[in-house]
Parts: C-alpha cells; structure tokens; sequence
C-alpha cells in the first residue's frame, strides 16, 4: 500500500513515470511497481499512454499543484540538490509553491547517522517550513493578503515581519516550526524575471541545527547563485491556488 502511495504523489509531481524508472528510484523490482501501477489503472489515479509511460488519472485531476509541474525544475536542480547533501550531510529539499502551501517535490537524504528522512509528495503549510516562508519573502503585502485573506491582522504583521528578517538575512529559517524535531534553512529559486520558481532547503535534525545552520545557509547560498544562474530563462508554469 505504501508503494502505491508513494507512486501517486510522483505521478502528481512529475507528470508521468516508467515502470523501468520508478524500480530504479524506488529500489524494487520491476514486477512490483507494474502491480501496483495495475491497481492504480484501475483504480482512476493512473492512465497508459500508447508510449508505455503512465501518466496522471481522472482521480488527481483535484490536485491543487499542477501535475508535471516539478519534472523540469527537478530536471534542473538535482545535480545540485545531490552536491548538497555531500556537502553537509544533511537533507536537501525541492520544493514548489501551490497557494499557501508548499509541495516537496524531491529529496536528496544526508549522510549524517541521525537525519531528516525524504519529505518527497509531503504537503505543508507554506508559513510553517523554510522553504514556503523563503518563497513567501518575495510577495508583495497585497499579494500576501491575497493568500491569507481571514488571517487576523496582528497575525498577519507578525508574518510580515518573519519574511523582513528573511529578506535581510537573505535566507530562510525554520526552527521547528512544524515538527519540533524538525529545523531547516531554506531560499527561493527565481529567474532573470525575478520570478519565485520554487525553493531549496536543507533539512536539519533540531538538536543539531544552532550548531550547522550557518554553514548549511553558506552552502544553499552558494549553490542558489548557481542554480539561478542556470534557471535565468525559465519561466514558472501557472499553478493553481494563486489567482
């Protein structure tokens, strides 16, 4: 059943998926993913193309991000995700900005004996994790309003003020804000528009994370420039939630 699981939230994410290709990223046989992709078929969450590739079924067509819309920008930054979590040991994260919520659409996992698992398909809300309040540092007041219309107003400044430390210290922080056990630092991806197209985080176990989190920041700064750079031409998809 939790294979199952964990295919649907990659078909939502990326768009489409192989047998051959998710055995490989899984690490289980080939048969096993075809019998549950089988289930899935039938089930409504999955259709064959003529091509063999499987893509998205009438069952997620109530997603609220885009299927597809991580497949490209997961394309373009896994190189740097995987350099990453060599570089620290800990957990690097991609994720995409859908309303107030941010979706993880990949993880690279750390090396470090104690670590923060995958938080691939997870779903949280935006102003409780590093990479949302990074992407969030980028709206305009009245685009943030948009976003939280019933938030009460001293709530709202109170917000407002997280993401101006943001901006200031250039990167995002998140102290157990979700799950206590939990921290990271994020920072968002734009391009030469000045577009947000995602984020990068690396997730960090609380206990350790006063004594990492400003070498990680230097490290997810370094490889944001990169990845910027890399990312200049391309434009966000429209997603839904945000209008």
């Amino acid at each position: 059943m939790d294979l199952a699981l964990v295919l649907i939230l990659i078909l939502r994410d990326q768009g489409s998926l192989t047998i051959s290709g998710a055995a490989e990223a899984l690490d289980v046989s080939p048969s096993t993913v075809h019998r549950s992709m089988s289930m899935l078929v039938y089930r409504g969450f999955a259709s064959r193309s003529e091509s063999r590739t499987y893509l998205p079924g009438p069952a997620l067509s109530a997603s609220s991000l885009t299927p597809g819309i991580g497949a490209e920008l997961i394309h373009n930054t896994l190189d740097h995700l995987q350099a990453i979590a060599a570089e620290t040991g800990e957990t690097a994260n991609l994720m995409a900005l859908s309303g107030n919520k941010t979706h993880f659409l990949y993880s690279v996992e750390g090396s470090q004996m104690v670590r923060v698992g995958t938080r691939r398909g997870q779903v949280m809300p935006a102003m409780d994790n590093a990479g949302g309040l990074a992407m969030l540092s980028e709206f305009s007041p009245g685009e943030l309003r948009a976003l939280y219309p019933t938030m009460p107003d001293d709530l709202f400044e109170d917000l407002r003020r997280t993401l101006h430390r943001t901006r200031t210290r250039g990167f995002a922080i998140n102290n157990g804000l979700y799950e206590h056990d939990v921290s990271a630092v994020g920072l968002a991806l734009r391009n030469e528009l000045g577009d947000t197209l995602g984020a990068i985080t690396i997730s960090i176990p609380t206990l350790r994370f006063r004594n990492v989190h400003r070498k990680c920041a230097e490290v997810l700064i370094k490889h944001g420039r990169d990845l910027n750079r890399r990312l200049e031409k391309f434009r966000a998809p429209t997603v839904h939630g945000m209008g």
